[in-house]
């Protein structure tokens, strides 16, 4: 019998087409309805009318393993197209991500209640919390921000680094400097990067934007 025909006997067709093709198959790691993503395992002072506004948003990337992935990321709906737009130049870049889950995934929601933890390098977007040290709620309760790999990119203020024990290292792959491409497409579409803070807390995992119809909600939502 010719061998290639074995080959095809033997091998299942999944298997047959990653061969034939050289792609690898897609790992992935979450895939959460919109209920459990927006709605599940949210704190009891949550705003339902900001809820509503959220959508979860499937996106493709390069992990730590060189392999790609698909994650989820829950973020305003005014902000989905821009999402999606990273994320192909993360893909395309090969910018390598740990992980991308929503924070309502039970994954996080292993590290802390309502999976609020520091000790993470998970990428997300909404999540209903305060800003850190303080009453007024983050860009990210409102769904118009995103962190992107914390333990590499962390939070620094004086002599606090979030998550703890982290260090920032530019020529560790994963890592954003301000001629970062993905630094730089975030930048095209009008997004705000916390490494270009100069006052305060320094944030390089951290890109948030107020589209200019929602300026007034937003002020509404954090005036306290």
């Amino acid at each position: 019998m010719n061998p290639l025909l074995k080959i095809f006997l033997w091998v299942p067709a999944v298997s047959l087409a990653i061969v034939l093709t050289g792609c690898s198959p897609v790992l992935f790691d979450s895939s959460l309805t919109k209920d459990q993503g927006i709605y599940s395992n949210q704190p009891p002072d949550v705003m339902q009318n900001i809820q509503k506004d959220l959508v979860v948003v499937p996106v493709r990337y390069h992990g730590m393993d060189g392999r790609i992935h698909q994650g989820q990321v829950v973020i305003h709906k005014a902000l989905e197209d821009d999402i999606r737009t990273i994320f192909d130049v993360i893909k395309r870049k090969r910018f390598p991500v740990e992980s991308v889950l929503p924070i309502a995934h039970p994954v996080i929601q292993k590290k802390g209640p309502y999976g609020l933890s520091s000790d993470t390098n998970n990428t997300s977007g909404y999540v209903w919390r305060p800003i850190v040290n303080s009453r007024k709620l983050s860009m990210h309760a409102l769904g118009l921000a995103i962190d992107i790999n914390p333990r590499l990119n962390p939070y620094i203020k004086g002599d606090l680094v979030l998550p703890a024990g982290s260090t920032y290292d530019p020529s560790t792959p994963g890592t954003f400097t301000t001629d970062s491409p993905i630094v730089r497409a975030f930048k095209k579409l009008g997004w705000e990067w916390g490494g270009d803070w100069t006052q305060g807390a320094i944030d390089y995992m951290h890109f948030q934007k107020i589209p200019q119809n929602l300026e007034n909600w937003v002020k509404e939502h954090r005036k306290n």
